[in-house]
């Protein structure tokens, strides 16, 4: 297949014929349903700053642009660590993640709506501080206002946000362009090449999504802090960009692609990272609470005294039992881990309560007293999904689902998995 006036691409001997490019009719059928449902998203979601929820319809689409971009960021990190490490079992995974960090580019764009909400008057009380009134000296919010207000002051902060796509776009562009040239190319270089620039980019994203987490989540209060919200807003999303790549692979190999390439060895181990990295989360969720509530100090409590306002009180009490006990229990068995309808049911709810997890830490400082659904809460994540997902099923179209000419190749292609 030919693409972008590019000689055709011939693939290896024995390589299976379902690694192709998605033909334009599956492509097709597939952008079509999902341009229609970005299209009605995005009605909505206009819809709501049309009918006079303007503080309503930025946080909803705060928690929604969060939620996507937090699930390329994982996929990003996933692209790198498998570099890092020099892994075989992975190669047919992999292009799986460099398509889904083909939405950071259109979440830099979307990230202007963002801005706007930041930068428009009496639109919300969200960084106040920023070209804000000055709090009476002496009262609570004087000195946090006075130590912060030069940080989040707008030209740095602008180049904060620049400084973060620009690592974050730059390292998956080069990493996607070295694996389709390699494609065309074949040998080890571009294979080595990606493993040197790999460790600097596992270190920049780290700080990155870290510095940006403190940013546009933990500052929505701004007289809190945490030194590990950077470590959990990062770890939701590895696990969750992990189960959607679950997902985007069990749909492939329902339409008959994949299916000699990324078998069900593969995917036991992937249950094994979900099942690892859902461990991992509850343990740095705990870890942050834990540490806040036996410090008991104001300025750190008052986040989860928040959170113990109206229904808020009993999402909070759930987060740990679904987020974790769930799927926990969900992933434990072996054959749980190996069954594609367990495997899809256990990803799908990762995936559905990373959006629970990031829709508590956002919406609480809108409704303070108690959960108020908006249906701006839906439509904001289903718009920003969509539009990730259309990046992805153009980047199916455009490539081979797996690396064709990686060194590796053939560990991943007839690898078994010999550990429970």
């Amino acid at each position: 297949m030919s693409t972008n006036g590019e000689p055709p691409l011939t693939y290896p001997p024995g390589l299976p014929d379902d690694v192709a490019p998605l033909g334009d009719r599956v492509a097709g059928t597939l952008r079509t349903l999902l341009f229609v449902l970005g299209l009605a998203g995005l009605v909505l979601v206009v819809g709501g700053v049309n009918a006079g929820t303007r503080r309503q319809f930025f946080f909803s689409y705060l928690f929604g642009y969060v939620f996507a971009l937090d699930v390329c960021l994982g996929a990003l990190f996933w692209v790198l660590i498998h570099h890092v490490a020099d892994a075989g079992w992975s190669v047919g995974l992999r292009r799986v993640y460099e398509n889904l960090t083909r939405g950071l580019m259109p979440l830099a764009v979307l990230f202007i709506p963002v801005l706007v909400g930041i930068y428009t008057n009496n639109l919300h009380n969200w960084y106040a501080f920023v070209g804000g009134p000055e709090p009476e000296p002496g009262s609570h919010e004087y000195h946090q206002w006075h130590v912060k207000h030069l940080y989040y002051a707008a030209p740095f902060f602008l180049a904060r946000i620049a400084l973060y796509f620009a690592v974050w776009l730059g390292y998956s562009a080069a990493m996607r362009r070295w694996s389709l040239r390699q494609d065309a190319e074949g040998g080890a270089a571009l294979t080595r090449r990606m493993q040197w620039w790999a460790p600097s980019g596992v270190l920049l994203l780290g700080l990155t999504s870290t510095f940006f987490a403190f940013d546009l989540v933990m500052s929505l209060q701004y007289t809190w802090f945490s030194t590990i919200f950077g470590v959990y807003f990062w770890a939701g999303g590895i696990r969750g960009s992990l189960s959607a790549a679950v997902l985007v692979v069990l749909a492939l190999r329902a339409g008959g692609r994949l299916r000699n390439t990324i078998t069900m060895e593969h995917l036991h181990d992937a249950a094994k990272l979900m099942f690892g990295f859902t461990v991992f989360w509850v343990y740095i969720a705990f870890s942050q609470y834990f540490l806040i509530w036996y410090g008991n100090v104001p300025e750190e409590t008052q986040f989860y005294l928040l959170r113990r306002n109206g229904a808020w009180y009993p999402l909070s009490i759930l987060l740990p039992v679904l987020s974790f006990v769930v799927p926990y229990f969900l992933l434990l068995p072996r054959a749980n881990k190996r069954n594609p309808v367990m495997l899809a049911v256990a990803a799908g709810w990762i995936l559905f309560m990373h959006a629970y997890d990031l829709y508590w830490q956002v919406l609480p400082v809108l409704h303070q007293d108690t959960v108020h659904l908006h249906w701006l809460d839906i439509a904001a994540p289903v718009f920003t999904s969509a539009v990730v997902l259309l990046a992805v099923v153009r980047g199916f179209q455009t490539a081979p689902l797996i690396p064709v000419r990686d060194a590796r190749l053939n560990e991943t292609i007839g690898y078994e998995n010999e550990t429970p």
